[in-house]
């Protein structure tokens, strides 16, 4: 198996819905995905609506070996296949663990509800890994839409330090992030359940410590919905994003400028604040058969709602 790519999912599964159009459509590459659905309404009903439409338009079977908590497994003819489980969980790092525990792929990765994959992209991240042999992690980069699929932005991958994403933000996000198993299991890579909102930059400041080696892939294989904002969950983001910056050495936190700066500078020097025309297609909700074509249009590299954070 190429790929796991696991789907921590909670009361959103008309989003939940193109995010498995997005995977099932992959070419040139075996994928299984596995949904972690902390008990959601009506999740019964969703898989096996998916079940009907996936395999209606791919062929394939039911396996009906279920394991505890599964609700759905199936495998199409293509090389897809899909398992939802609905299994209480901790939150939604929790969650992803549960998925990669139970994954055989090679390559590993986690994209939520609102996230999806750009047509290839999966092939792309693994003739790059396999070209780079060293890389045991490699990010993408990715695009900013609105609840209607209108671009907002587009994000080049760019390097980091663990010291600007613990004074400042994660550049990099993780709907464009892939792992190796190899380094997964090497380094006990598991996300920290005691964070409930930033254990993704967590685990990247880990991975970065340990020097565990990483690529960027000049790519765009990832879309990220920007559907307006939870002042809820913002204020506990926050909240730990502090407690994160509080645990630093001292040293770092006085240095904060500084790292913001050199930030600026790499993503400047890697052509992340320059412009360029984009074209994609995704899976809006109302229209999961087939993906939508967004025509060609010159891409804001900036990102207004997030600039402030450097």
């Amino acid at each position: 198996m190429d790929f796991t790519i696991v789907t921590p999912s909670f009361k959103q599964l008309d989003y939940l819905g193109c995010g498995i159009s997005s995977i099932a459509d992959q070419t040139g590459v075996t994928v299984e995905h596995i949904v972690q659905d902390a008990g959601s309404p009506g999740i019964e009903e969703f898989a096996e609506k998916t079940a009907e439409r996936l395999l209606g338009r791919y062929g394939g079977e039911r396996v009906t070996n279920f394991e505890a908590f599964e609700l759905l497994h199936l495998r199409t003819t293509h090389g897809y296949t899909l398992r939802i489980f609905k299994e209480k969980d901790s939150g939604m790092y929790d969650a992803v663990n549960k998925g990669l525990k139970k994954g055989i792929g090679k390559i590993c990765a986690y994209l939520n509800c609102d996230e999806q994959y750009l047509l290839g992209a999966l092939e792309k991240v693994k003739a790059g890994l396999e070209k780079n042999e060293g890389w045991e992690i490699c990010y993408g980069g990715f695009l900013v839409v609105d609840g209607r699929g209108e671009l907002i932005t587009a994000q080049r991958p760019v390097k980091m330090s663990w010291a600007h994403v613990g004074t400042s933000h994660l550049a990099n996000f993780t709907c464009a992030t892939f792992f190796t198993r190899e380094m997964l299991e090497r380094e006990k890579a598991y996300f920290d359940t005691q964070y409930k909102w930033c254990g993704d930059a967590v685990w990247t400041m880990e991975r970065l410590k340990k020097g565990t080696k990483v690529g960027r892939l000049d790519r765009f294989t990832s879309v990220f919905v920007e559907a307006g904002s939870n002042q809820g969950i913002e204020r506990e983001g926050l909240t730990e994003a502090k407690r994160i910056r509080d645990g630093l050495p001292s040293w770092v936190r006085r240095t904060a400028a500084l790292w913001k700066l050199w930030h600026r500078i790499r993503k400047l020097l890697c052509g992340g604040y320059f412009p360029q025309r984009v074209s994609y297609d995704i899976f809006i909700k109302a229209e999961l058969g087939k993906r939508r074509h967004f025509p060609a249009r010159w891409a804001n590299p900036l990102w207004r709602s997030r600039l402030r954070m450097g």
